[in-house]
């Protein structure tokens, strides 16, 4: 429950726009006693609660002494989107009418197991929609310096589609069905609402996956898949005692540390996801934790994906596939990408120079990789920059639609 006390704390601070020292000092005490409750080492006393609540509530609106009591997810469900939403209005007022969260348009469908899906939509031209990956929240993502870059720059090439997988975002949290199969569904569900006919799937890491099972099933509505960071077989299932490991100790930071606010926590999980992004990358990277999943739900979809194994549909593949992967990538080896382009005819895969799980706008992959993207939708020839690393000795580089 201490835990709990943390992560709503984090949530409050982050909405009241305060800083640990600027509250220590109004509500007079040291700084190092509000880092200990942000941090999760102690709890405030019942008197500091009430000072402290009552400092808070003339910032947050509708904050009350007994939501501390409350369960976290009916915390978090009353002030998450509260703080998403000053967010969003601090990116309008940053950039004014060129902000694209008002360009998008969100609509909700309901999945056979009654699971409500977010849907985001924006862009015109030929239809490029994006299997969720591990953290999404189709309105933040948009302002986040860590997405909102490339989410907009594919809405200026195409009709880019995107939801939020079932326990992220605003897709409901409460859900009960965890399985592979069922984010499958879900991707079936979100196109079939929008009566989509024919389009191409972009699949960062475990979206991949989904992407990949989409396309074995419905090959004639797949016109081309675009992999990044992609793998088929889950860090369960690589025979690798490394993997394992890494897995552990992500597995101890989220359990320990999710939505912490802390330089040393979101230094430490940001070191195996994006070691090479800027600060304010790192800092929404942190702040996406917040708002688009509970420690819980992303700890259940972890162990759901670390068990995953499509290896056996691969060569049923038959849609032209792109797949780029980061060199260094600490989170999924290139070498499990390229075990994805060897098994499915005809791929061209690009490795590309970065150490970033997903390419961060601002390096120089981004733009690589961006055009790599759009020439392969036009089919251009080569298909933009990079180093493209033959996986087979009778596949050519790039397979025409």
């Amino acid at each position: 429950m201490q835990d709990d006390f943390r992560q709503k704390l984090a949530l409050i601070v982050d909405l009241a726009g305060v800083s640990r020292s600027g509250l220590a000092r109004e509500i007079g005490i040291d700084k190092s006693v509000v880092s200990r409750w942000v941090s999760g080492a102690t709890r405030p006393s019942a008197a500091s609660l009430d000072q402290l609540t009552a400092k808070l509530a003339d910032r947050v609106a509708g904050l009350l002494r007994s939501d501390w009591e409350r369960p976290l997810a009916a915390f978090e469900a009353k002030f998450r989107t509260s703080a998403l939403d000053r967010r969003i209005d601090a990116a309008v007022a940053r950039d004014g009418d060129a902000a694209p969260a008002s360009q998008q348009a969100i609509t909700f469908c309901t999945t056979a197991d009654q699971v409500h899906l977010a849907v985001a939509a924006m862009g015109d031209g030929p239809v490029v929609v994006k299997a969720p990956n591990w953290l999404n929240h189709v309105e933040y993502d948009l302002v986040s310096p860590a997405w909102g870059p490339t989410f907009t720059r594919f809405a200026r090439n195409f009709r880019f589609v995107r939801y939020d997988a079932r326990g992220n975002g605003l897709s409901d949290w409460d859900f009960g069905d965890n399985t592979f199969e069922a984010s499958v569904r879900d991707l079936e569900a979100v196109v079939d609402g929008l009566a989509l006919e024919k389009f191409s799937l972009l699949g960062l890491s475990q979206g991949a996956a989904f992407a990949i099972a989409y396309a074995a099933r419905h090959p004639t509505r797949v016109s081309r898949l675009l992999l990044h960071g992609c793998y088929a077989r889950g860090r369960h299932r690589r025979n690798s005692d490394l993997e394992r490991e890494k897995s552990g100790l992500v597995d101890s930071l989220i359990a320990t540390g999710w939505g912490n606010d802390s330089p040393v926590y979101n230094n430490a999980l940001a070191s195996f996801f994006i070691p090479s992004a800027a600060p304010d990358q790192i800092r929404s990277f942190a702040m996406l934790q917040r708002v688009s999943a509970s420690a819980a739900n992303v700890l259940r979809s972890k162990a759901m994906l670390d068990e995953i194994d499509i290896t056996g549909i691969l060569p049923m593949i038959g849609v032209p596939t792109l797949i780029t992967h980061s060199r260094r990538d600490q989170i999924v080896p290139i070498e499990e990408g390229r075990l994805v382009a060897a098994a499915i005819a005809g791929t061209r895969f690009v490795s590309l120079e970065s150490d970033n799980h997903v390419i961060m706008p601002g390096e120089p992959a981004w733009d690589q990789w961006m055009s790599l993207i759009e020439d392969f939708q036009s089919d251009k020839p080569g298909g933009g920059q990079g180093a493209t690393i033959p996986v087979a000795a009778n596949s050519t580089p790039v397979r025409g639609s």
